[in-house]
């Protein structure tokens, strides 16, 4: 099911770029929206359903596709699992046209499955445009399922960001999931975006095996780090990085199915102590067989490694950094939709021999990008070693003066203002008081954005169906 969307998807995506650059628009359009409906019908065998996929769009973003040359190349390329089928209700698009006016496109299809599982239908259909979502934040995503005589609906949402590529722009999702402050912060500002950094381009080698199925032209990879959630404006507040999230993108700006061999074994080529990590374990998502096609390739850093740099008595906050992988490939001989949908298919398939060909120079280039991103975090925890020396020094030198001093009413003053029974309660308070003054000190920054968490949801989930919880 997943591939085949995938596949509508990415004819919709490189006919949206064409069409554009035969309007001579922008290469970027923000406005619209695009609809994935699932539901199921039954069908034959009759131990088996029948899973019907309709997807439509709307709105400027896609001006210029045609639903010939998308048919077309759709219906080459698809399976024997695979046929048309009637259009849905058009009650079911009532909705969606109303907000973003005449669909440009619609497309239907069924596809044949022996069992349907809804819960996994759902969670890779969801998983898969919540990632795409995330790097094509100008289209309001809309994932509508309807099985079993149940509606689940969600709509991808966010803050849009156009980030400049080598040949390519990319509209990034900004929106923090993350939009409350920790207790150590309280009720103060909080930066409710992300804040994307573009790392150096690198060229790959296309290794010969995949010059010899057809795969030509020129091939880069070109990574953009997230750190969630920002905390720019706290320079005193702890923090620590618990996972090391990888994504990779398809030339045509579409997540890759599938977890990478390549990535998982990637820690072991890594220089952890330049980064200053003890250990670093890869947890794919959905690790089981028969949940890989969606799966993502998260590290986990060494629960140790997290304990050291949290000071005592100094909460830290937990951040996720996420790393975007853009595959670019270019070749002058290409000139038709099914030139570059070859040579998209024929680079995921040789994905994985392209990154071990390439072993030394990625390595190198991740290497430094996480050196580069993580070097923050270490002056943070050295930062924070002398911060939590001087509030050592400055405790004892307050609670010599206070237990020391011969003036009663001086003592009974300073206890009394405390709100403490005496000394020993008293170092407690202090403690507390200076802890919560230092983490909550606010720097403010030009980058962040101090508006309404509620203004920049990043989703708006109806009901996460596989697990009850956002993504």
């Amino acid at each position: 099911m997943m591939k085949h969307i995938q596949q509508v998807l990415r004819s919709l995506m490189l006919l949206a770029r064409w069409g554009r650059e035969r309007l001579e628009k922008s290469l970027v359009v923000d406005g619209g929206g695009l609809l994935v409906l699932l539901w199921a019908a039954p069908g034959l065998p009759p131990s088996g359903q029948v899973v019907n996929c309709t997807v439509a769009v709307a709105g400027p973003w896609c001006s210029g596709v045609t639903v010939e040359e998308i048919q077309q190349e759709f219906w080459q390329r698809l399976g024997p699992s695979a046929s048309p089928c009637p259009a849905p209700d058009p009650e079911e698009l009532c909705a969606f046209t109303e907000i973003y006016g005449p669909l440009h496109f619609l497309l239907s299809f069924q596809i044949s499955e022996v069992k349907l599982d809804r819960c996994k239908v759902w969670s890779h259909t969801e998983g898969f445009l919540h990632k795409l979502s995330l790097t094509n934040a100008g289209v309001k995503i809309h994932l509508k399922l309807k099985l079993e005589g149940e509606t689940y609906q969600r709509i991808f949402s966010g803050k849009a960001e156009r980030l400049t590529l080598k040949d390519q722009t990319v509209i990034m999702d900004v929106a923090s999931s993350i939009t409350q402050p920790p207790m150590s912060v309280g009720a103060g500002l909080w930066c409710q975006r992300v804040h994307p950094v573009l790392g150096g381009g690198l060229p790959l080698l296309i290794p010969p095996e995949a010059m010899e199925r057809g795969l030509y032209g020129e091939l880069h990879l070109l990574p953009v780090t997230v750190l969630t959630p920002c905390v720019l404006q706290y320079p005193n507040l702890a923090t620590r990085v618990t996972h090391i999230q990888v994504l990779l993108y398809s030339p045509s700006n579409l997540p890759l199915l599938g977890p990478s061999a390549f990535l998982q074994q990637l820690p072991a080529c890594l220089a952890l102590e330049g980064l200053g990590l003890s250990g670093l374990t890869c947890t794919p998502t959905h690790s089981t067989t028969s949940d890989s096609l969606c799966s993502d390739t998260v590290y986990t850093i060494d629960r140790a490694q997290c304990q050291e740099t949290e000071q005592e008595g100094i909460p830290a906050v937990d951040q996720n950094l996420s790393l975007f992988l853009f595959l670019q490939h270019s070749d002058p001989f290409h000139s038709q939709l099914s030139d570059f949908m070859a040579s998209e298919e024929l680079l995921e398939l040789h994905l994985e021999d392209v990154l071990r060909y390439n072993r030394e120079a990625v390595t190198a280039a991740l290497n430094t990008l996480l050196q580069s991103m993580l070097k923050d975090q270490q002056l943070r925890d050295q930062a924070q070693e002398k911060m939590c020396s001087a509030l050592g020094v400055m405790l004892r030198s307050i609670g010599c003066v206070v237990s020391s001093s011969t003036n009663i009413e001086f003592r009974a003053a300073c206890l009394d203002r405390m709100m403490v029974q005496d000394t020993y309660e008293l170092s407690a308070s202090l403690h507390e008081s200076l802890q919560r003054v230092t983490a909550g000190r606010v720097v403010p920054s030009g980058r962040c954005y101090w508006g309404q968490a509620d203004t920049l949801t990043c989703s708006r989930p109806s009901k996460n169906f596989a697990s009850g919880n956002e993504i």
